[in-house]
């Protein structure tokens, strides 16, 4: 019997993949900080904790909560969005 239907499947595989991508911004940006000669050391700390927070997020994400995975994919997908068109020459194809 199936647990769920390919729709769930691929809205769910969407989510954990806006979070990936956004966990590689995210972390893309705290290394830039980092290699800075005087780093923001409040910027640093905010993303760590967010990087850990989708971490932790993505791990937990369930095919069947239907709510948590279209937030995820309109909330972290306008940030990605907004990141490319700031960031146009750092954008990954």
């Amino acid at each position: 019997m199936q647990k769920w239907t390919q729709d769930e499947a691929i809205d769910y595989e969407c989510a954990r993949e806006t979070i990936t991508h956004l966990h590689a911004i995210l972390t893309n940006q705290s290394y830039e900080e980092s290699r800075k000669p005087h780093p923001n050391a409040e910027l640093l700390e905010r993303w760590d904790a967010e990087i850990s927070r989708i971490f932790r997020e993505r791990a937990k994400l369930d095919i069947h909560d239907h709510a948590e995975i279209a937030r995820i994919r309109t909330e972290y997908g306008a940030r990605i969005r907004a990141w490319n068109a700031e960031c146009p020459d750092e954008k990954q194809t």
